[in-house]
């Protein structure tokens, strides 16, 4: 087999936390990706240990207090999502806590985990590397944090497959679906026992989490488009344009205009 797919700069990225590139933390698709935090405690200490933190898609975690250690991020592009009971663990593994999920790994399984994150590094910074072999380290890496939580994911959270269910479901149909009606309907429940797990898991309701994701696809359209105000309106769905500005503005705090002039200003 003829390993090829060459790695995309904008789908997986990793670096250190003393190099932290501004460009990334300030790039407006980073809540788009899974990230693992890795933050090295008390080093050289009998009780050192390591403190990880998954943030899921859709959120970000502030790094100004983290300083040594990682950051590892990726698109679901990087998730073998044919393989549903992995998928599955995975999202119940970034939503473990809600906004966020921090697990603290003994040094033995930290070491184990090192070993991993050193051949992702190594493949990640060869010019001849590959989107297959660090798909295949990305499940590797995941995979031991899902054995480390194995008494978590002995407890089958209903909930959790709701969550990751809606997930999926609003990264499809986001932009033809706003009502919270037909999520619940998909999903199997009523459209308050949803919003109930929601709040308690992720901290938003339905109406809020498909309000962020149209916020986040405006910005990208409006950073990465050469397309008028007026054409991402209805690419999104909005029938009136003046409509869609008025909700932009409302969310972000600027128009889309003055949004996609700061950008575009910035980029030169």
């Amino acid at each position: 087999m003829r390993v090829s797919h060459q790695i995309d700069p904008l789908k997986m990225i990793y670096f250190e936390l003393e190099c932290r590139p501004e460009s990334y933390l300030k790039n407006e698709d980073r809540n788009s990706f899974f990230e693992i935090i890795c933050q090295y405690n008390n080093i050289g200490d009998p009780d050192s240990h390591v403190d990880i933190y998954l943030i899921p898609l859709y959120r970000m975690e502030e790094l100004s207090n983290l300083n040594t250690g990682y950051l590892l991020a990726f698109k679901r592009d990087y998730l073998d999502e044919d393989d549903k009971e992995y998928a599955l663990d995975v999202f119940n593994l970034f939503n473990m806590q809600g906004q966020y999920t921090h697990l603290i790994v003994k040094p033995r399984d930290a070491d184990i985990l090192a070993k991993v994150v050193n051949l992702i590094e190594e493949e990640y910074n060869n010019p001849e590397g590959t989107y297959l072999i660090l798909k295949a380290l990305i499940k590797v890496y995941l995979l031991n944090l899902i054995r480390l939580n194995q008494e978590y994911f002995l407890e089958q959270d209903v909930n959790q497959k709701r969550i990751y269910q809606f997930i999926v479901l609003l990264d499809q149909y986001y932009m033809e679906q706003r009502t919270t009606e037909f999520y619940a309907k998909e999903i199997g429940i009523t459209t308050k026992r949803l919003n109930q797990i929601l709040k308690i898991k992720m901290n938003r309701s339905i109406s809020q989490l498909i309000h962020e994701r149209l916020v986040l696809e405006a910005k990208r359209m409006l950073i990465t488009s050469e397309k008028t105000i007026k054409e991402i309106a209805f690419e999104l769905n909005f029938e009136d344009p003046a409509y869609f500005s008025r909700f932009f503005k409302k969310k972000t705090q600027v128009s889309p205009e003055t949004f996609k002039l700061h950008h575009a200003n910035f980029r030169k």
